[in-house]
């Protein structure tokens, strides 16, 4: 069997037009980096990277271009998906050196970033126009695929961030049924770590590089036990795929 194609999945950034500037009491701009460099050193050979969403919070054309400077020293194709916190017009046209809302052929694998973004809510939707749009690729390609997009379709067991998951979801589940190739969802958007079920398929959740939430919380919480970081998925030449989730313990000290 071939070695298994790496993939690392970064999301919720929070980025600032200012890279000294804080959020919430964190230099998002460290705490970032520190990811990063965690990913580097811990898989120096990952063969792609997907960033999930949430990746510049005022969606400044500075932010996103800084964004895309991180992203060039990757040196390793990137597939971006915008969140409830982006402007995808600014980040499509900034981030040049990533796939924005695309599909990808990485070795025998089918990647898709779908569009989430609603402008003015934070919850998400997909819309009839995407939905018909991920059913022609996968009526196109039947190798084993995976599906970004930044709202969780499924409860993550935290009432607040239930609210404003995908919207649509009910409209999402007709179409995954209809492709036995989809292997499962990978999601941002919760701040902490989630596996779930959607449509019979796992449905992913990847903790922020910034401040995490308290699982299973009514109202809005803080998770101060856990750091930041990041998923990694090893994606086999059979179909199948195994992932985990890595902290970045010296992420910590971008907040305080």
């Amino acid at each position: 069997m071939a070695q298994p194609l790496e993939l690392i999945h970064v999301t919720d950034p929070h980025l600032l037009a200012d890279p000294r500037a804080r959020l919430h009491g964190w230099q998002v701009e460290q705490a970032f980096a520190q990811v990063l460099d965690d990913t580097r050193q811990r898989f120096p050979n990952a063969h792609a990277y997907a960033l999930g969403g949430d990746l510049v919070d005022d969606e400044s054309p500075a932010g996103y271009a800084r964004l895309n400077g991180h992203l060039a020293t990757l040196d390793r194709p990137v597939l971006a998906m915008a969140g409830n916190h982006d402007d995808p017009g600014t980040m499509a046209e900034a981030l040049s050196h990533a796939r924005v809302h695309e599909r990808c052929l990485l070795g025998g694998w089918q990647l898709i970033a779908l569009d989430s973004h609603v402008a003015g809510s934070d919850a998400g939707r997909l819309g009839e126009r995407q939905l018909q749009w991920l059913d022609d690729q996968l009526a196109d390609c039947d190798a084993p695929t995976l599906l970004f997009v930044h709202h969780p379709p499924c409860a993550v067991g935290s009432a607040w961030v239930d609210a404003i998951g995908l919207a649509d979801r009910h409209a999402l589940h007709p179409v995954l049924a209809r492709y036995a190739q989809v292997r499962a969802l990978v999601c941002g958007h919760a701040h902490q770590a989630a596996t779930l079920t959607f449509a019979g398929l796992p449905c992913l959740v990847t903790p922020a590089t910034m401040r995490q939430f308290r699982p299973g919380s009514r109202r809005f919480a803080t998770d101060h036990e856990r750091a930041p970081g990041y998923r990694w998925l090893a994606l086999g030449d059979d179909g199948e795929f195994e992932t985990r989730i890595y902290r970045v313990e010296a992420a910590r000290r971008a907040c305080g």
